[in-house]
């Protein structure tokens, strides 16, 4: 059995502002991840038993295409994920005007968002588990956003084949915060043209209402008996053309209102007999079926990255909550330390050689 470990190594590109560094982080049965400091990312997962290689999460083939993102491949979205309407909202009798960067509304936290710079980094190996920790200062008024908000995430790869993403975040100022990461999974593997035919779980009676801007109405919809129903667990691509777009939306997860661990979600290949369980301390997960991926660009594989071939699902609060009084909060007061937990569990992957 190999041994745990941790190796780095720098990447450059004339489109980049800055060289891009990667941590790989390796348990002792093949299960690899691999960070980099661009966006605090998630940019590559795999497993190799030297017998067999399976990478699970998409990434671009072009390093130049890293300097726009246009998919946020693997980001850590924020300092609010998924859209705020007209990219603006009030608390405590004030107006907040923020950047947007679709059309009228922002989306994970803006053209220049936290996804988008370069963190600080230090890395941790130990008998049980590999880690690196990110860390990021967002000034006040970044992105229209008030307050400087100091942002520490830590991701630990266990020999439990779990992936754990801890995020802390402390304000001088009343800040909205809501963090997510923004990797599109292929459990079969990304050499899979699309994940159709993987089954997904989802413990959520109810999904958010969107308009046509995919802004929450504010009401939500049962998903009992309708293409949102993952309940029991289903093909992706069962119901999907019942949608004009595919999955994009926020399942609220059957829960307490609490900040306990809860599964949230399980993928899973039939094929192969592989999975992967999330649990997190948040509320509900948007599921993204990856709509928007038009085959303009080639993969890390050279294959292009068409649509459905992979999916997101994203652990954070409820979307636009800064504008629904009646959703849970996501503002965080002064000195008031935001915290959340997610859990990639991988199970049933060859043993190693």
């Amino acid at each position: 059995m190999k041994n745990l470990s941790i190796s780095e190594q720098v990447l450059s590109d004339d489109a980049l502002t800055a060289p891009v560094n990667l941590i790989k982080l390796t348990n002792s049965h093949g299960l690899s991840v691999t960070l980099s400091d661009l966006g605090a990312s998630i940019w590559a997962a795999s497993f190799d038993n030297s017998t067999q290689k399976i990478d699970f999460v998409l990434n671009y083939q072009n390093l130049s295409d890293w300097a726009n993102n246009p998919y946020y491949f693997g980001v850590t979205a924020g300092r609010v994920a998924n859209r705020i309407a007209k990219a603006s909202y009030q608390h405590q009798g004030k107006d907040y005007k923020l950047t947007a960067n679709e059309g009228q509304n922002q989306l994970h936290g803006g053209p220049g968002g936290i996804s988008t710079r370069t963190w600080a980094y230090e890395t941790q190996l130990s008998d049980q588990d590999a880690a690196v920790t990110f860390r990021l200062t967002s000034a006040d008024k970044d992105q229209g956003f008030p307050g400087n908000l100091d942002i520490e995430l830590e991701y630990r790869l266990t020999n439990n084949n779990e992936l754990i993403l801890s995020y802390k975040a402390i304000a001088d100022q009343s800040t909205p915060v809501c963090l997510t990461n923004h990797a599109y999974w292929n459990i079969a593997g990304t050499h899979v043209d699309d994940v159709l035919e993987q089954t997904l779980q989802l413990p959520a009676s109810n999904v958010l209402a969107l308009d046509q801007e995919q802004i929450p109405t504010g009401e939500l919809m049962p998903t009992a008996g309708s293409a949102f129903d993952f309940s029991q667990g289903k093909a992706i691509g069962e119901d999907i053309q019942q949608l004009e777009n595919g999955y994009d939306h926020y399942f609220v997860i059957d829960r307490d209102n609490d900040k306990s661990l809860q599964k949230m979600a399980s993928l899973t290949d039939p094929k192969s007999g592989r999975s992967m369980e999330i649990y997190s301390t948040e509320l509900g997960v948007q599921f993204y079926s990856s709509n928007f991926l038009d085959g303009s660009l080639p993969g890390i594989n050279g294959k292009p990255l068409n649509k459905h071939a992979a999916l997101c699902l994203e652990t954070h609060g409820y979307p636009d909550a800064v504008n629904h009084g009646h959703f849970p909060n996501i503002i965080v007061n002064k000195g008031e330390e935001y915290r959340q937990t997610t859990i990639h569990r991988f199970l049933n992957l060859p043993s190693s050689s």
